[in-house]
């Protein structure tokens, strides 16, 4: 009974397209210290050298899609074929691209991204992440700021690349 049940959550969660926060296998990583977000930035985050980069290099200043996803989540894998094909077309217009890891180890991402030829910027969420730009109650989610850093549009679960079109329109048009 116990199995069927579990069997049942697995495939609503599938249904859904997104993965709840609390699904990671894992998840240690260092806590950033309260003063770590310079003026003008909405977070710091640590890229996966440990490295400590604040939101305002990239909002406010170009188009931005940021990202929350984990290496753990089959809906995150799943569409990060389509993301890759179209940031490799829209990169070259100034947009960025970052992706926040949610209860993922810096090792796995690292490794995940460069077999996947996910060739952006990737930091590792921590829990105050989940509450900038409102609550994340699932990854993948997907937020598309102008070059104003004005959030145009978010996308919950696994999207197809003709919806990842549309946003990055979107943004570069704003």
């Amino acid at each position: 009974r116990n199995l069927v049940t579990l069997v049942l959550i697995v495939l609503a969660l599938f249904s859904l397209g997104a993965c709840s926060k609390t699904e990671s296998q894992s998840g240690q990583t260092k806590q950033l210290s309260a003063g770590a977000i310079p003026d003008g930035a909405l977070f710091t985050a640590a890229d996966l050298d440990g490295n400590l980069h604040p939101s305002s290099e990239w909002l406010g200043k170009q188009p931005t899609v940021i990202n929350f996803w984990g290496t753990w989540c089959p809906p995150c894998r799943r569409e990060i074929p389509d993301l890759v094909k179209i940031y490799d077309e829209y990169r070259s217009q100034g947009v960025a691209l970052v992706s926040l890891a949610v209860n993922d180890e810096a090792a796995k991402v690292r490794a995940f991204a460069t077999e996947h030829d996910m060739d952006w910027v990737h930091l590792i969420a921590e829990q105050q992440h989940m509450t900038v730009f409102g609550e994340i109650r699932g990854v993948p989610t997907t937020i598309f700021f102008d070059k104003n850093g004005k959030e145009v549009t978010r996308l919950v679960g696994a999207q197809t690349y003709e919806t990842f079109q549309k946003a990055f329109q979107m943004i570069l048009a704003g």
